[in-house]
């Protein structure tokens, strides 16, 4: 389980990556300050814990399928504002809420940074926590300022970044589906029925749900359109 989760975070990362390569200078700045301050703010929390309720929290079933739908509607988020960056990109009219919406980042980059806080925190423990963590917010601030730009250099082409980001979010979606799968393995303590059906349910009935809708949304503005020509 620990190894799939890590490669949805990374896929989470990335995604967010691709996704600040779009941002301004000043909104760069204002996010990785941000994101620097939450960190310095839960370092006390964080060492706190401990590898072994890491394991517990890897272990609990509703958690890792609470994480799996959380994870399945974010991507399908991030899918229709790629589509919508994209679409602006070429001069087609775009919401203005969707273009807001690109400003959005995710809930699970949070869930990224708390997770890299903690392997750090086990990996350096000799450090200070004090020093350790200062060091950490500081990293990060300029991680999220410097990563962006790195991004925009390797690949200069605003509407490819947006298809691998768009790419990135179907093996989120995929990587959701496999950890309600997969949790189906692990122990029910107060549950009668070894297999849990919901999970599994919620996360398809959102997907295909947004997908009918889109698709059928695409049908009615075509059909307006042609309609409004002749």
């Amino acid at each position: 389980m620990e190894s799939i989760v890590q490669v949805l975070l990374v896929l989470a990362a990335l995604s967010a990556l691709f996704q600040m390569s779009q941002w301004s200078l000043v909104v760069r700045i204002v996010a990785a300050s941000l994101l620097g301050l939450v960190a310095y703010g839960t370092y006390p929390w964080i060492i706190e814990q401990s590898t072994g309720q890491l394991n517990i929290w890897l272990n609990d079933t509703v958690k890792m399928q609470n994480l799996a739908v959380v994870q399945v509607t974010e991507a399908l988020i991030f899918i229709l504002i790629d589509l919508a960056l994209i679409k602006k990109y070429f001069g087609q009219k775009v919401r203005k809420s969707l273009q807001m919406a690109s400003y959005f980042p995710g809930v699970l980059l949070l869930a990224v940074v708390l997770y890299l806080q903690m392997l750090c925190f086990y990996a350096f423990s000799t450090i200070d926590f004090d020093s350790l963590g200062t060091y950490f917010a500081m990293g990060l601030a300029v991680l999220v300022f410097a990563g962006p730009l790195c991004v925009r250099w390797i690949i200069p082409e605003n509407y490819l970044r947006m298809e691998l980001r768009y790419i990135l979010n179907f093996g989120q979606i995929l990587g959701g589906i496999v950890i309600t799968v997969f949790c189906q393995g692990l122990a029910y303590p107060q549950q009668q029925s070894p297999f849990e059906w919901s999970p599994l349910v919620i996360i398809l009935a959102i997907a295909i749900t947004t997908i009918l809708a889109g698709w059928i949304g695409s049908r009615l503005i075509k059909r307006s359109k042609f309609q409004w020509k002749y």
